[in-house]
């Protein structure tokens, strides 16, 4: 098992790694397209040394993230399942539901005062940037992989899993996070508006969680910060102020949010 897993590191190390910084690279390149210059978020420069504490952090993560999926892979490949489209499906929407759940639970609580020590480092960032979809503290990745690791175990127990749903999975968790994290508004005013809008997290979303601390605590979808009183009145605003290339200025200013439409009754 040893020598399985020295043969593989180098490769999940190689793969992983390149995957992520491209992610990562694609995500500068379509910021700094005049599109994504426009729809900036938050208006407002990195803070000093953000991004070389974020670099340092992404590659002790780019590091551990290879020795753990090595690990798991040696233990647990030979139970993967073979290829189906159906139990493709099933393993890839069973991961996206199970880690949605699991981020907000743990997101929440490492923003207690106990814990946020741990999430600190990922909060070096009030404004986003694509590096940031990698930058956490060790103890933070540990948190985050249990996650993932233990619903693919537990999935192996319930259901056919197979080795192209956990890959989609992982390539959709590197594609959103890093559009999570770019600060720039890609998605139109009117989507927030419509049903599909009001569950999808936007990087509108994912950036007020970073410049206000508190609030917007999911990881792909807006569903359970509305379930449970954690979304912000005024993100619909911000989103269109975003979009009309007019993103705010300062980190904790808040916008008036739209007063309800009052329908009047007809008159006799």
């Amino acid at each position: 098992m040893v020598h399985a897993f020295m043969a593989l590191f180098p490769l999940v190390l190689g793969v992983s790694g390149t995957l992520k910084v491209s992610m990562v690279g694609l995500g500068w390149w379509a910021a700094g397209l005049q599109a994504g210059a426009r729809r900036r978020v938050y208006r407002k420069p990195l803070a000093p040394g953000q991004l070389r504490s974020e670099a340092w952090a992404a590659v002790r993560v780019l590091v551990f993230d290879a020795v753990l999926v090595a690990a798991f892979r040696v233990v647990y490949q030979s139970r993967l399942a073979p290829f189906s489209v159906g139990a493709t499906v099933a393993t890839f929407a069973f991961l996206f539901v199970g880690f949605e759940v699991w981020f907000y639970a743990t997101h929440r609580l490492l923003h207690t005062r106990a814990l946020y020590r741990f999430h600190a480092q990922h909060h070096v960032a009030q404004v986003t940037n694509p590096l940031t979809s990698l930058s956490f503290s060790l103890v933070e990745r540990v948190v985050l992989l249990a996650g993932n690791f233990g619903l693919v175990i537990l999935a192996l127990e319930v259901m056919p899993v197979t080795q192209a749903g956990v890959m989609l999975y992982i390539l959709a968790n590197y594609v959103l996070n890093v559009v999570g994290h770019g600060n720039t508004e890609w998605l139109p005013e009117r989507f927030v508006s419509t049903w599909l809008g009001r569950q999808v997290l936007t990087p509108t979303f994912h950036a007020m969680h970073h410049a206000r601390h508190q609030g917007h605590y999911g990881l792909y979808t807006t569903v359970l910060d509305r379930w449970l009183g954690t979304a912000f009145d005024d993100y619909p605003q911000v989103h269109a102020r975003a979009r009309a290339g007019e993103g705010l200025e300062r980190v904790g200013e808040r916008l008036r949010p739209q007063a309800p439409v009052a329908v009047l009754a007809p008159t006799a």
